[in-house]
Order: C-alpha cells, then sequence, then structure tokens
C-alpha cells in the first residue's frame, strides 16, 4: 500500500520476510544510500545500512540484505523488527516504509484442546509504535478473525465470542466442538481501501478426543482413589507381618531377660543355703539350729515368689543345682 508522500505500510508475519522498496531511482551501487531504524515507544534509533551496506553492528546484520535497487530484506523477522525504516539518498529521505509484524497467540492450556473445552486466541499487530497499538494511522488498518472458509466471525454467537482491547488486538474465545478438530482460524489485517494484505492461521488441534461432559462421569478423583488402593494393599502386606515380628522379638527378649533373672536369683539363694549350711556347723547346737530354721523359711518365700513369677524355671537352673 502506497501513498502520495512516499510512505509504504509493509505487514509480515513472525518467522517471516519482509521487503521494504525505496521507491525513487537511486544512482547505481547504492552508495549514496542508508536505511535508518526507528521504534517508538522504546524510542530506539539505529542506523541499518550505510553508503549501499549493511551495518555490522546492527543486531539485524545476519538477516539484512540489500538489493540491487537498494531496498531493504528482513528475513526470520521477530518482533523487535517492527518499526518504520527510512531510505536516504546522499542524507536526504526517500522512502518512509511502516512495517508491521501479525502474531496469534493462545492463552489457553493444552488440556482445553478438546470438545467442550475453551480456546483463547489474541491477534495482535505490532506495528512500528508498540504492539497493539494503532495510535497514529488507526482508522487505515483493523484486525478481524475468519472462519474455515474465509467468512468474518461474528462478535458474538453461541460458539464465538471477540473482545477488540484495540483496532490492533482482537481476542477470539471459541466453545469448541467435536468438528472444530484441525479447523483452521485465521486472523487477517484489512486497510479502509479493503485489500485483505496478510493474514495468519492457527489450527485447533485436539490433544484429547472425549469431551468435558464425559470426565465427569469419572472424576479424576475416583481415578486416583483407584490407583492408590493396590499401593495401599502392598504397605499393608509388608508393614503389618513386619510390626507382628518386632513385637514377637521384644516380648521373646523380654521373656529370656526375665528367666535369667530368675535363674540367677535361685543361684544365688541356693549359694546362700549352702553358706549358711556351711556356717552354721560351725556356730554352737542350739544357735545353728535357730538361724537355720528362719534362713530356710526366708529362701522359702523367695522362691515360692519367683515361681509364681516364672511357672517353668530355665533348665540353666536345673543344671545350677
Amino acid at each position: 500500500v502506497r501513498s502520495v508522500k512516499d510512505s509504504v505500510f509493509v505487514y509480515s508475519r513472525i518467522g517471516d520476510v519482509a521487503l521494504l522498496p525505496c521507491t525513487k531511482p537511486i544512482s547505481a551501487g547504492c552508495s549514496s544510500v542508508t536505511w535508518t531504524f526507528f521504534r517508538g515507544g522504546l524510542v530506539r534509533y539505529s542506523e541499518e545500512v550505510t553508503r549501499g551496506r549493511v551495518n555490522p553492528d546492527s543486531d539485524k546484520s545476519s538477516r539484512t540484505t540489500v538489493t540491487s535497487n537498494c531496498s531493504l530484506v528482513l528475513s526470520d523477522l521477530t518482533v523487535e523488527d517492527a518499526g518504520s525504516y527510512v531510505c536516504m539518498e546522499n542524507k536526504e529521505a526517500v522512502t518512509d516504509a511502516y512495517l508491521s509484524l501479525l502474531s496469534i497467540r493462545s492463552g489457553s492450556p493444552i488440556t482445553e484442546l478438546r470438545p467442550g473445552g475453551n480456546l483463547f486466541l489474541t491477534c495482535i499487530l505490532f506495528t512500528y509504535y508498540d504492539a497493539g497499538s494503532c495510535k497514529s494511522y488507526s482508522n487505515v488498518i483493523r484486525v478481524n478473525w475468519l472462519d474455515e472458509d474465509g467468512k468474518q466471525l461474528p462478535r458474538d454467537d453461541r460458539r464465538h465470542k471477540l473482545t477488540e482491547n484495540t483496532r490492533c488486538n482482537v481476542t477470539l474465545l471459541i466453545n469448541l466442538q467435536a468438528e472444530d478438530n484441525n479447523r483452521k482460524w485465521s486472523c487477517q489485517v484489512d486497510t479502509t481501501e479493503n485489500k485483505k494484505v496478510t493474514f495468519l492461521d492457527f489450527r485447533s488441534s485436539f490433544l484429547f478426543q472425549n469431551t468435558l461432559t464425559d470426565q465427569t462421569v469419572k472424576p479424576p478423583v475416583t481415578e486416583e482413589c483407584l490407583a492408590e488402593l493396590p499401593i495401599s494393599r502392598i504397605v499393608l502386606c509388608v508393614v503389618l507381618p513386619l510390626m507382628v515380628c518386632i513385637v514377637g522379638f521384644f516380648t521373646w527378649k523380654s521373656d529370656h531377660k526375665r528367666a535369667k533373672t530368675s535363674a540367677a536369683v535361685i543361684e544365688l539363694q541356693d549359694c546362700d543355703v549352702y553358706r549358711i549350711v556351711k556356717f552354721n556347723r560351725s556356730c554352737a547346737p542350739g544357735v545353728s539350729k535357730f538361724w537355720m530354721v528362719l534362713t530356710l523359711l526366708r529362701l522359702c518365700w523367695r522362691k515360692s515368689l519367683a515361681d509364681s513369677t516364672e511357672p517353668e524355671p530355665h533348665p540353666e537352673s536345673t543344671e545350677s543345682r
């Protein structure tokens, strides 16, 4: 689209190639040509081509070429390439080229790509001023959404809803149906001259084929519970026998220790009897009989107390006797 003032509006897509022409005849060799770049908002100015040669210090140098007629070619376009370019000959402006880039962004998670899900698509035109801004030529261009047949989508109906943030920033909300799998949705830039300059497509390829209603029949919570049951059973089968073994071991150890204690008491008692009897032999007959009877009664009481604690004596006690 070219105006009388040699201003050129170029529309392209991110990742594509853009040709920015110099409109007036220029001397051969382009040695007198300079291309400058300016981007509003960030207030960025740089010199891309000097005396017909690409500036090696430019961040676009690896993606910039100059044609034989001194036009500028930018490849592998990025958002930062949107802006105004000026072709100058002998420091005199020849052409103003305004480059705008079209982009589609999806705000929906991939799990929503299924029948019954909601798909959010935002079409943004990155103009020379800023992303989604149409300040300088708001009446010149407009962004529209089209269906697969190339028809403009209604602003609001049962399945589609359009939200126009600005003329260069429009969001489309789609309630997906089964027939929308691999369907093409197009964002298009229109001018006041009714010329369709460029467009960008997005395909809604489903990740899941089942609907959201089908999922409600089998909620994710139920599926998680079913998945946990085998694990809980395995844990129960492993932990329960282990706990029984541990309790049994400590019970056996306690009984064994108690049996040893009882045997030691009996051994001690036997030793006391032996010592008392030996002692009494050396004492007077009357005294020895008295102490022997008293000691035997005391030992019998201790033995009966030990027997009540441990019904069956340990084999060691028998051997010690």
